[in-house]
């Protein structure tokens, strides 16, 4: 008996080592590509969201040159 295992171990064991590796190197490359094609849609839906406002603070020239003018203006008033 135990040499009816081995034979059979020794005949059909490389034929399924080599099986069970090829599945599992397809499941790593369909996981992979999966990962990839989800950042892939992550970067397309990132880059298609329209800019906000550029309503960061100095942007605005005309409300810039508004406070530099009330800033620097001269409230001081003497008689």
């Amino acid at each position: 008996m135990p040499d009816r295992l081995l034979d059979l171990l020794l005949v059909y064991g490389p034929g399924f080592a080599v099986c069970a590796i090829a599945w599992l190197a397809l499941r790593i490359y369909e996981n992979v590509r999966d990962l990839l094609r989800r950042a892939n849609q992550q970067v397309d839906d990132a880059l298609t969201i329209p800019a906000a406002a550029d309503n960061q603070p100095g942007t605005d020239t005309d409300l810039l040159n508004t406070i530099t003018a009330a800033w620097n203006a001269d409230t001081r008033k003497e008689n």
